[in-house]
């Protein structure tokens, strides 16, 4: 069954979803330009559930997207590789102010159908959002997490993207990221390469770096450590606090820790 338009709005206490149905074509494509047959709203505030449904009010699907967005300055949107049927660039067009993307790709075996269209989605979009969150999302050497990552973002989240290479987010441009990811695609090393290139002046721009990954060995993070000058701050438990700095005397922290028997995690912030 196709899948319709739907529309999230969050507020203090409130949460709204517009599905704005359309008439069945056979072309892959939507039209936004068409008019809904109908809008219907569901509306939860304090665990209370209300649904109507209302006219399209004359206005085009893309007329309900400029208007419903205009409720929300945090602006953001999902999108589906596997099920992007929008005109790409029209969308982006018509939704103004856009700080946020998030793209995720559920299939296991993603085939060059789905590597197309997330070229599609991330390219119109890169230049004016501040955050990126991908999930999954199959890339190409054309298009690449470098791509990405060059681009001056307030903040990037990566979760099980294949192939990273923490050396390459040694060149990248954004000001915060965050990394879950599985535990044969960590190497400590190339960590510790990333925080001596830090230290020798790469990525000026960072502010935090996250990185998790689910194992349930206990870390040894003399690998990670080895090199930096670190000067530990205090360790409790699985958990250990350092501080490094870098040739233009700023000083960072590294908190390393095993936690919940399971996860590992390194997690890098400028000091105050």
């Amino acid at each position: 069954m196709e899948e319709q338009p739907v529309i999230h709005l969050q507020f203090e206490g409130s949460f709204f979803e517009f599905t704005l149905e359309l008439q069945r074509h056979n072309t892959n494509t939507t039209n936004l330009y068409e008019f809904p047959i109908e809008v219907k709203v569901k509306h939860w505030k304090e665990a209370r559930e209300v649904e109507s449904t209302i006219s399209n009010q004359q206005m085009k699907l893309v007329e309900w997207i400029r208007h419903i967005s205009l409720f929300s300055e945090n602006r953001g949107i999902d999108f589906h590789v596997e099920h992007t049927n929008f005109d790409i660039p029209t969308l982006r067009k018509n939704i103004p102010k856009m700080r946020g993307i998030s793209v995720t790709c559920s299939k296991e075996e993603p085939d060059e159908h789905d590597i197309l269209n997330a070229q599609k989605i991330l390219i119109p979009f890169l230049s004016d959002v501040q955050n990126v969150e991908l999930h999954r999302v199959p890339l190409q050497e054309n298009f690449s997490l470098t791509h990405i990552g060059m681009v001056h973002l307030k903040e990037l989240e990566l979760n099980y993207q294949n192939n990273l290479n923490f050396l390459d987010v040694a060149a990248w441009n954004v000001e915060s990221c965050v990394i879950t990811t599985m535990a044969d695609q960590i190497s400590l090393r190339d960590l510790n390469r990333f925080f001596k290139l830090w230290i020798k002046g790469s990525n000026p721009k960072l502010k935090e770096f996250f990185v998790y990954w689910n194992t349930e060995t206990i870390p040894d993070w003399n690998p990670l450590l080895k090199g930096l000058k670190a000067i530990e701050k205090w360790a409790i438990e699985e958990e250990k606090h350092f501080i490094i700095r870098n040739n233009r005397d700023i000083s960072a922290d590294i908190k390393v820790e095993h936690f919940d028997g399971d996860t590992a995690s390194v997690c890098f912030f400028l000091s105050d």
